[in-house]
């Protein structure tokens, strides 16, 4: 029995639909179904080569699905069980998984992500992904097979929201790049393209979305205490963006970095502004321990009111055969996600 999959070839530097087996559960493993999958940002920084990852493998991070098998010494899940993945490779003993800290695990994350689905080892691009059940989270009854793929970047997210820690709710913000979050309601949106500018603002959340160069000229015409920002959080993953950024922090402002940043990039930041403003500069890796609270809290509560209407949200349904498609629209920010369907 075959499938189809979208194969990373790092070597070829190509992406294709390719046919492969479907593949099997080895002990501690389940095969999944996939239903749904979302190209996310990194998968664009592996396929840019700006990522660590595999040489050869099927990409996708962010899907859910059905469990159809169930390998030995499986108890937790049975064939039927609907699912979403974590990517996320842990070790369990090393001393950051001892402390909790898992996304720093020794042996993951700061080990080129071993084992991590959709990066190392084959992911959810496909029709079928076996994975060991540390990765596979069921999904409330409540939280639908569409809603559960988005889990783990909402999760992510979450994750960036509780390192933020809680600015006070008069604080003005900014955020580069425009995606599919909220927050506080002082909140500026810098983003280039105009189709997403344009999603931003008829998400209804009383944001600004503007070009960059509306945020440049506020600060030629005015003292950054007047016109700057209490919060900057970056979900472009664009290094000058972040440069530029720093200088448009307030006095006790809060800088989160939240996009990835191919991994050999560097930037420029004046250290006395650190000092002289007491900034605050926020890092968020993955998504330690938010998937269950994701499934059961944000996503289950959003998933009859924000996430109710995908078109508002600028994500759009694609087939796997339209990959290239869904990576274009991406790329030209006529959207702000693409998803994958794979139901039959």
């Amino acid at each position: 029995m075959t499938m189809q999959g979208l194969l990373w070839d790092a070597a070829a530097d190509k992406l294709s639909l390719d046919e492969f087996a479907v593949p099997t559960a080895s002990a501690g493993e389940v095969v999944i179904k996939v239903a749904y999958a979302g190209i996310c940002g990194t998968d664009l920084h592996i396929m840019n080569k700006e990522y660590p990852a595999g040489d050869r493998l099927i990409l996708g991070h962010e899907f859910s699905g059905v469990i159809t098998e169930v390998g030995d010494g499986v108890t937790q899940f049975k064939v039927g069980d609907r699912v979403c993945v974590d990517p996320c490779f842990i070790c369990g003993s090393c001393r950051h998984c001892s402390r909790g800290r898992i996304n720093f695990c020794h042996r993951g994350h700061l080990q080129h992500l071993r084992n991590s689905v959709g990066a190392r080892r084959n992911g959810g691009f496909a029709n079928f992904c076996a994975l060991p059940t540390g990765h596979v989270h069921k999904l409330h009854d409540d939280v639908t097979l569409l809603h559960g793929a988005l889990v783990e970047p909402i999760s992510c997210i979450q994750r960036g929201w509780e390192n933020l820690g809680t600015p006070p709710s008069d604080s003005r913000v900014l955020v580069l790049g425009a995606g599919y979050i909220g927050g506080y309601r002082d909140v500026t949106i810098s983003e280039p393209a105009e189709g997403r500018r344009e999603l931003a603002m008829g998400m209804g959340l009383g944001f600004q979305a503007v070009h960059p160069d509306k945020i440049k000229a506020r600060f030629a015409d005015g003292h950054v205490e007047d016109v700057g920002y209490d919060v900057i959080i970056d979900c472009s993953g664009y290094p000058p963006a972040v440069e530029e950024a720093f200088n448009w922090l307030r006095c006790g402002a809060t800088f989160l970095q939240f996009g990835c940043c191919p991994i050999e990039s560097k930037i420029t930041i004046n250290p006395f502004q650190i000092y002289a403003k007491e900034l605050r500069i926020v890092g968020c890796l993955t998504n330690p321990y938010t998937m269950p609270t994701t499934i059961n809290g944000l996503v289950r509560g959003m998933s009859g009111s924000y996430l109710s209407d995908f078109s508002r949200l600028g994500i759009k349904m694609f087939r796997l055969q339209e990959y290239q498609e869904a990576i274009a629209q991406l790329k030209k920010g006529e959207i702000s996600k693409a998803l994958f369907d794979l139901q039959d």
